[in-house]
């Protein structure tokens, strides 16, 4: 993937996860888009686009919610590497990996943020809270990776260009 077809991507995923509303039946958590975005970024990618992409989507996931520059984006760096690393023994075309890709990242992402305000005094959250969020971050996780892959799968083939037989 190129490096602007990923920036182009992020950018409206973020949109996306801004405008989308949220479930109280999910404990109000933002929609991932922009974690599912960046795992099908890993997987079609190479090293530095995955870098990119990672600091770009911790970025805009900064920019675009309520909590302090910089704290996300070592959780986007880390799953992004780790990620990559296991590319080659992931199947990246088959919709179970990224439903089961979607359910851990989002319940990491669910965890990390739990475990960084509290160390960090920002925001206290009750463990009842945590358990409503750690399980619609697993409903939220199922269903969005698997239909932003097939989402970006669908446009990359329309975006084809067709030759034309002389």
């Amino acid at each position: 993937m190129s490096l602007l077809r990923i920036t182009l991507l992020l950018m409206i995923g973020a949109a996306l996860q801004t405008l989308l509303p949220r479930w109280a039946l999910t404990g109000s958590l933002d929609w991932p888009i922009l974690t599912a975005l960046l795992m099908v970024v890993v997987l079609h990618s190479d090293r530095g686009a995955v870098i990119y992409a990672a600091v770009l989507a911790g970025l805009l996931y900064d920019v675009f919610s309520p909590t302090p520059l910089g704290i996300s984006s070592p959780f986007f760096l880390l799953l992004g590497i780790g990620l990559h690393a296991l590319k080659t023994e992931l199947f990246s075309d088959q919709p179970i990996t990224y439903c089961v890709l979607g359910l851990l990242a989002v319940s990491l992402k669910t965890l990390y943020f739990y475990i960084v305000f509290s160390l960090g005094d920002l925001r206290s959250i009750s463990f009842g809270l945590l358990a409503v969020r750690m399980g619609g971050g697993l409903l939220l996780g199922i269903l969005t990776a698997p239909t932003v892959y097939f989402t970006i799968a669908f446009l990359v083939h329309k975006s084809k260009r067709k030759r034309r037989r002389i």
